[in-house]
This record gives C-alpha cells, sequence and structure tokens, in this order.
C-alpha cells in the first residue's frame, strides 16, 4: 500500500473507533430511556444518532475522494478513473 493508501486507511479506522462509542452511547441511552421513562435520554440518542449518520457520510466522502486522488490519470483535459474503482 502506498502513502497516500496508508493515509486514508488511517482516516477510516479513525472514524470507525468513532462510530464504536458512538453505538455504544445509543444503546447506553436507550437502556435509560427504556428504564427510566425519560425523554431526555431519547433526546440524546437522537443526537448521537445524527452524530453517527454525519460519520458515514464523512466516511464515505472521504472514500471516495481517496479513491479518487489514488486512481486519477491525466489525460489533457480529461481525468479518466482507472480500473480498479
Amino acid at each position: 500500500m502506498n502513502k497516500k493508501g496508508a493515509v486514508l486507511a488511517g482516516r477510516i479506522q479513525a472514524e470507525l473507533k468513532e462510530f464504536s462509542i458512538l453505538v455504544e452511547r445509543i444503546e447506553l441511552g436507550m437502556q435509560k430511556a427504556k428504564t427510566q421513562n425519560d425523554d431526555f435520554y431519547l433526546d440524546s440518542v437522537a443526537l448521537n444518532l445524527h452524530g453517527f449518520y454525519s460519520g458515514v457520510e464523512r466516511l464515505f466522502e472521504k472514500i471516495g475522494e481517496g479513491a479518487f486522488r489514488l486512481c486519477q490519470v491525466y489525460s489533457g483535459s480529461k481525468v479518466r478513473l482507472c480500473s480498479a474503482i
């Protein structure tokens, strides 16, 4: 794997760690919302779900941008992607 690929892989791994934390918080919030019957915990769950969604969006953007940078070949004014994509 080249240097750019390693950087992309590192960014992906960092996002996945964040996802793990968010999932734990979502699960804990749901448990507390059920046991304590408090909407405050549902608000927390909603915010963490939004964070999870935003993280997935960032992850796909990073993958797309990284793959494009790794595989682009300039041919005059046209850009062709390598066959690996």
